[in-house]
């Protein structure tokens, strides 16, 4: 299955896959993540049972601590 992720197109052989299975996959903790699939947003109850498609867009959001120091 070919999906799009951040703007990079990668391929993975199950089929199907969902979104919390492609981050277990991709090593990515639930806790410091945000997913727009297809330009909606996806609500982290619904990742478990929310199954990928070919040729699906994700966009991950990366939470980082930090600041600004005066």
């Amino acid at each position: 299955m070919l999906l799009t992720i951040n703007g990079k197109e990668l391929s993975f052989e199950e089929n199907p896959l969902s979104i919390s299975s492609l981050l277990k996959k991709l090593n990515i903790e639930e806790q410091v993540v945000a997913i727009s699939l297809n330009t909606d947003i996806v609500k982290k109850d619904k990742w478990s049972i929310t199954t990928l498609k070919e040729k699906d867009n994700l966009e991950l959001l990366h939470f980082m601590g930090g600041g600004l120091s005066l």
